[in-house]
């Protein structure tokens, strides 16, 4: 059985090619340029973009299934033609072409944040509402391509839709965002941290979903596939005990981290350097929400989740392991 994987060289592909071999399957990559998260794997590549048609015909063209995990992130307010040309127009080009070349079933990755995070104090699970459009442009994106995945399945395709939380974990090659936050609260880059949090997910686990998804989930509907919500502030403390550091990080308040916000434009443009944290990454984790559930995917899928603790142990041994500490 050959399954096809886009964005197979992103944090989450990586993993899904590697839990797709472990269950036994051919696994065809669509390849766009950094291939080293794949780097040893026995798998096919087709070089290609899913903004390319044909390149998404000769990936799925020879593939009886396929997990779309295709995605740019850029975490802002405003329109950002890279994230709704990959997030929207890529992944009409894939549910289409999909269609059209008869693929018994397409997993597609939404988000987390497709979905309104409020009301707080009740469990966020499938029925939740979507994200309107004063929301952050990345998850209007990850609400339409959500859409899309339906109405493609309305109109005869076999498709199930996966939600996952905040993805950590080994592999983590280029890395991303919460791998560089490890890096940098292993070397000591970030002097405090600011309150809020979110809730991880280990891309192992998420990976492990999908191909359980592929396998037994049910036409149309969609799985959350969430971890356990903790502080920055525990995150840090983990790195710190997987450091073997007895160091622990001040938490800022979110008054201060407001208060304090323009002094650190400023300090980031005297030194030509990335901002510590912007607006929208306090109004984030001001957003988070304590209780996601995958009730449904544990039922459904067999899904679980492991601790965080042993997330972070493992993403700090990987990094060490690869020369990135």
């Amino acid at each position: 059985m050959k399954v096809a994987v886009t964005g197979a060289s992103g944090h989450i592909g990586a993993s899904l090619c590697r839990e797709l071999l472990h269950h036994g399957y051919e696994v065809v990559a669509l390849i766009h340029r950094d291939i080293s998260a794949l780097k040893g794997l026995p798998i096919s590549m087709v070089q290609g973009d899913i903004l390319n048609t044909e390149s998404i015909k000769q990936l799925l063209g020879q593939c009886d299934m396929a997990i779309h995990a295709a995605a740019a992130i850029e975490l802002a307010y405003k329109f950002d033609k890279n994230v709704y040309d990959t997030n929207v127009l890529g992944t009409i080009n894939v549910l289409e072409t999909a269609q059209e070349m008869g693929v018994r079933r397409l997993v597609h990755f939404s988000s987390i944040h497709a979905f309104s995070q409020a009301c707080y104090d009740q469990p966020l699970d499938e029925t939740r509402a979507f994200v309107n459009d004063n929301s952050i442009f990345y998850d209007q994106t990850k609400r339409d391509s959500h859409r899309l995945a339906l109405n493609a399945c309305e109109a005869g395709l076999d498709v199930v839709i996966l939600n996952p939380t905040s993805a950590i974990g080994p592999p983590d090659q280029k890395p991303s965002l919460l791998g560089k936050a490890v890096i940098d609260l292993y070397k000591g880059s970030l002097p405090f941290v600011v309150q809020g949090g979110f809730d991880f997910c280990d891309v192992r686990d998420i990976a492990f979903g999908a191909v359980k998804a592929l396998e037994k989930g049910r036409k149309g509907e969609a799985y959350l596939l969430s971890g356990h919500y903790h502080s920055i502030k525990e995150l840090a403390d983990f790195v710190m005990e997987a450091k073997n550091s007895k160091k622990r990080l001040v938490e800022l308040p979110l008054y201060i981290a407001n208060i304090a916000f323009p002094f650190v434009k400023f300090y980031s443009w005297l030194t030509k350097k990335p901002p510590l944290f912007d607006k929208t990454y306090i109004d984030i984790l001001q957003d988070g929400n304590k209780n996601v559930s995958s009730a449904k995917a544990e039922a459904e899928l067999g899904f679980t989740s492991r601790d965080l603790r042993e997330s972070v142990e493992d993403t700090v041994k990987w990094f060490k392991d690869n020369g990135r500490l």
